[in-house]
């Protein structure tokens, strides 16, 4: 048995330390079916949902030098969501989605891997509401392509500016032979 709970702390120090960041929920009354559903909406987040015993995560977090920001933290049931490749801010919002959806399930805190930082459960909502990479790269892209498109659109423009002017300089020159050709034959007629 001992050697049991030495693998799944060793796992479980593994999937804390392999992720970018690590969020942790209480899910008093929910039932399997749920969990099983959220579990899914997770894993689609590149994401791992695991219900861990609470000495274990102790353990981890202390060999990983977590302190958890308050006592409040180790009451109830403590299910754990690491995300190693995924969008962090994706996984707070997957996390978020699921606690309002089931009213059952709150949020506990979670930290940041790279700062060693503990993040409480009003850090992890904030988290949720912020847009995530993909919609950041789209903004940026948008950025940079807004002016881009304005200068096509502006240089478009004097492009369309000197056609119509070699244009009507064309027509000009086309039309003063015809004039001079008839002020050649009213001076004739004159004469």
């Amino acid at each position: 048995m001992r050697k049991e709970k030495e693998t799944a702390l060793q796992e479980l120090i593994r999937h804390l330390s392999g992720s970018s960041i690590s969020l942790f929920a209480t899910f008093k009354g929910v039932s399997t079916p749920e969990l099983f559903e959220a579990k899914k909406k997770i894993k689609n987040e590149k994401a791992l949902f695991k219900v861990v015993k609470k000495s274990l995560l102790k353990k981890a977090l202390e060999n990983l030098a977590i302190q958890p920001g308050s006592q409040e933290f180790w009451k109830g049931e403590v299910a754990a969501l690491t995300s190693a490749n995924g969008d962090p801010i994706r996984v707070a919002k997957a996390l978020a989605q699921w606690v309002d959806e089931s009213k059952k399930i709150s949020i506990k805190g979670g930290f940041l891997l790279a700062e060693k930082k503990w993040l409480d459960p009003k850090t992890v909502e904030t988290m949720a509401k912020l847009p995530g990479a993909k919609e950041l790269q789209a903004h940026v892209v948008g950025a940079l392509a807004a002016p881009i498109a304005g200068l096509a659109g502006v240089l478009s423009a004097a492009v369309a500016q000197i056609i119509l002017v070699l244009n009507a300089v064309r027509q000009e020159r086309e039309r003063k032979p015809e004039d001079a050709s008839q002020a050649a034959v009213a001076e004739t007629a004159a004469a």
